[in-house]
Order: structure tokens, then sequence, then C-alpha cells
């Protein structure tokens, strides 16, 4: 049966916003922003991105993405990071948060410039204004815009291990999705069917981690997630021994929805 061990090493609150131009209230940074791709698509014209994510253009990321700039990026441990963001700077914006989950980086433009830029898929930029407004926002073509890190918070999800194509008893690629609390991620661990040894992945790109197994693997195997700041959840069993490439397996556990 599928159990939870969390396993808190460091207390960390909010990596990826710890330095930078803090707003006066509510802990608000200042950044910029800019869109690619049309005003009405999700960014990619894939609905993926860089980080491995999947159709961003339905629930539960609903187009409500961003690539995200170095500091936000952090060579592909920051994909899955959620992160409220406003603008106010514009006499179209709105001034109501929404909800950005970073899914692609960005090297170019805004980002080569700036410490904290979200080059937006375009219903993401749209997002930010006034209700009927949102095609004339996106003339701005930049934006400043206030930001912090929050909780992601899949509710009514579990974390779920996609088996990407290709994957063999002598290769294993994971994908890790709806992950709830920090969102990110900097180890991802296996342990075969009647071990006790915790062996690490590698992460391959993004947010898919790989394998490459001297022997071949014993299922079913169970998966230590761990985030950036340390805290370490393992899914028991979370994949069936008779797995296959391209399926979704869903791990029955979950992060608290906190930082």
């Amino acid at each position: 049966m599928t159990s939870i061990t969390l396993i808190v090493i460091a207390s960390l609150v909010g990596v990826c916003v710890a330095k930078g131009a803090a707003d006066s209230t509510g802990g608000w940074l200042s950044g910029s922003s800019t869109f690619y791709g049309s005003p009405t698509a999700s960014g990619p014209p894939d609905n993926g991105g860089k980080c491995g994510f999947k159709n961003i253009n339905l629930p539960p990321f609903n187009s409500l993405t961003s690539c995200g700039s170095k500091a936000l990026w952090k060579e592909g441990k920051g994909c899955g990071s959620c992160y409220l963001m406003k603008c106010t700077s514009h006499p179209l914006c709105s001034g109501q948060p929404k909800l950005i989950t970073i899914t692609d980086e960005c090297l170019y433009g805004g980002c080569a410039d700036a410490t904290y830029h979200f080059d937006m898929a375009g219903i993401a930029f749209g997002s930010l204004a006034l209700p009927g407004k949102e095609l004339d926002l996106h003339k701005a073509g930049k934006l400043a815009v206030l930001f912090k890190r929050v909780p992601c918070d899949y509710k009514g999800r579990n974390i779920n291990f996609h088996i990407e194509e290709g994957s063999n008893p002598m290769y294993l690629a994971l994908l890790t999705e709806y992950q709830n609390g920090e969102g990110d991620l900097s180890s991802l661990e296996i342990k075969e069917a009647g071990s006790s040894t915790w062996t690490p992945l590698k992460q391959s790109w993004g947010k898919i981690w790989r394998l490459d197994s001297p022997h071949p693997l014993k299922g079913p195997f169970s998966i230590k997630v761990t985030t950036i700041s340390g805290k370490s959840l393992v899914a028991n069993n979370a994949i069936p021994a008779d797995w296959k490439p391209n399926t979704k397996y869903d791990s029955k556990v979950n992060f608290q929805a906190q930082l």
C-alpha cells in the first residue's frame, strides 16, 4: 500500500525569491513580463515546454504558465514552481493576482537583462488585464509586474509519475507532475522491489529524470522526491511491476500545500 513519509531536512521558505527588490507590503517582489506565441495561445505549439510538462493548455495549468529567467528556471530545478503575479503599471492592468506556474525556460530578450523575468503564455499575459482588455494589454509588449512565491496546490490530485517514451527495463525516465507545496525538484530516487537501496536518478532535462541501469529493473518501484529546500516524500510502490512507457501512475501521496 502506498504511504507517505515527509522529512523536513531544512527549512528554507521562498527559495526562489530570497533576493530581490521587495515591495513594501505583502512580500511582493518587482519583476518584468513579456509574452510569446499567439495572444490567445498556451505558449509553445505542442502545449508543452522545456520542463517536460504536457497539455499545459488543459487543467490544472489552464495556460496560466510562463518561461522563467535564470533565477526562476534554476537549471530546470525550478520547473513547477508557483507564483502569484499582478500588474499595476499599465492603465489596462487589473491589479488582481493570478497564479502562474513555471513550465519553460527563457533565454533571450527580457530574460537576458532582468533577474526576475516571466515570458508568459499569451493567455497568461492577458489574464493580468481588466476584463475584456486582454488583447489590448498585449500591445504593451512588456510590463513591470509584482510577484511572490506561493505554494502549489493541485487540489484533489496526487503526485503523478509519467514514464516517458523509450523507457525499458534498463532505462527509466520519469516526469513528476502535480507536486504540491514548493513544486520544485532537486533530486529523485528509486527503490526496486526487494531492495533497501535508494538509487538516484539524473536530471535529463527540465523535470524529466532518468536512470541508466546496469541490470534489468525490477518493480514495483518506490520513489523518493526531494525539493530544493530539502523536504522529502516517499511514495511506496508508486509504479507497478508491469509498468509501461508513455503511461502515468498516481502515487497516492503528495506534499502539503505549503512552502
